[in-house]
């Protein structure tokens, strides 16, 4: 099984250049589990079940589709062992905005740091939250600077579908969305299918 999983995953790396921008999506959709954003790098959870499952269900042409829903099927709630990658990245002032640089990646097409920067925020007010000792919501909210409504609705953020985060992160989010339409209602459902709908990703 590792030596196929080794030549499927040397075969979907020599074409990866080559596939469509929605497989691309299907495909990180298919194997992250979480993701998180903060100011110096990206952290990705790929669920190493569900990547060797992908990796298995590899073939040609419409093969790539074919695993995609496979995985999907088989992943989904499953326990797994979780592979973190660390992606080095930093926010750079660019004139009036700032730009999410990623280390080794051409930035040809800038992210929108409209939208970044609540998916950045809100992983830090969510990681004090759970610290040791934190203070309570209000008082972080405050230090913040924003009302305690708002900083619940950033920290809803972290619980977004990690293809979304990468998408955003990437410039790849949807057309019509917007900073304010990410933020706009506080009962976002948790359910990543229903996210993707609501949110315009299909």
């Amino acid at each position: 099984m590792q030596e196929k999983s080794r030549d499927a995953a040397a075969a979907l790396s020599a074409r990866w250049d080559r596939l469509p921008t929605e497989t691309l999506h299907d495909l990180t959709r298919s194997v992250l589990v979480g993701a998180q954003v903060h100011a110096d790098r990206i952290d990705l959870d790929v669920g190493s079940a569900r990547l060797v499952r992908r990796l298995m269900n590899e073939g040609g042409g419409d093969g790539i589709a074919d695993g995609i829903r496979a995985s999907n099927a088989n992943a989904d709630g499953a326990e797994e062992t979780l592979i973190r990658l660390i992606i080095p990245a930093r926010l750079k002032r660019t004139g009036k905005e700032m730009k999410f640089i990623v280390d080794g990646v051409a930035n040809s097409a800038p992210a929108d740091t409209t939208l970044i920067r609540p998916l950045v925020r809100g992983q830090k007010i969510g990681k004090r939250m759970f610290d040791l000792g934190c203070p309570p919501l209000e008082d972080i909210a405050r230090e913040e600077r924003i009302t305690s409504s708002y900083a619940t609705r950033l920290v809803r953020l972290t619980l977004l579908a990690p293809d979304i985060d990468a998408a955003i992160l990437a410039g790849k989010q949807p057309a019509g969305l917007t900073a304010n339409k990410l933020m706009v209602d506080t009962r976002m459902s948790l359910d990543w299918r229903d996210q993707r709908a609501a949110l315009g990703f299909g």
